[in-house]
């Protein structure tokens, strides 16, 4: 009873908010044209993109705390693939599921700095998988010009019914196969430094 009320919540307050998208052809193409992808989103600011892509063939990595589950009920009722696991506990099986799944068709959405932070901060893992099945990198950034930010290591973001939000899609993006080691670690703070600048460009153009 609880995730039908928190299902229905979420889905009656996004249906309120305005929202303003940019840059959404090309990753509307990828999902028309049925090819798996990795999209990343920030923890704090995961809400519209767990929305958006309900019912569309996604996979989530959720970890095995007990927020975890309750969010893994709330992405199975909107049918969600979930794997459970994170990098900090049984990461090499999470990032077995995490693989399978894209291999299987899935998009798989992955928020890079869960499931405890630090905020901001991009792990590994979705840069990893999308270079090893060899689909595409998408970041996704949401920002809400009026929200409530809770206390939380993530800073959690949930929007004010009735305002207005900006999304920013990134350009899909390959992850070089021949990429190791330090090289490969260079690359993943690039993309921390396009997802942290990308995300700065949502809040402001909102504000």
């Amino acid at each position: 009873m609880k995730n039908v009320i928190l299902r229905f919540c979420i889905e009656i307050l996004m249906r309120t908010v305005s929202f303003s998208v940019e840059n959404e052809e090309p990753v509307r193409a990828l999902v028309e044209a049925r090819r798996p992808f990795v999209l990343a989103f920030w923890h704090g600011s995961m809400t519209y993109p767990w929305w958006r892509f309900r019912s569309h063939n996604a996979a989530a990595l959720v970890s095995h705390s007990k927020d975890g589950q309750i969010l893994a009920n709330l992405l199975r009722s909107w049918n969600y693939t979930v794997l459970r696991g994170s990098s900090s506990r049984g990461s090499k099986e999470a990032m077995s599921a995490m693989r399978t799944a894209v291999n299987s068709g899935h998009i798989l959405c992955v928020t890079p700095d869960g499931p405890r932070g630090p905020y901001h901060e991009m792990k590994m893992g979705a840069v990893r998988v999308a270079q090893t099945t060899g689909v595409p990198l998408v970041m996704v950034s949401v920002g809400y010009r009026r929200f409530k930010r809770l206390k939380s290591w993530d800073r959690f973001e949930i929007p004010m019914p009735f305002t207005r939000a900006r999304v920013v899609y990134s350009d899909p993006m390959t992850i070089d196969p021949g990429l190791t080691g330090d090289t490969l670690d260079e690359h993943r703070l690039a993309v921390e430094k396009a997802m942290h600048a990308q995300y700065r460009t949502a809040v402001l153009e909102v504000s």
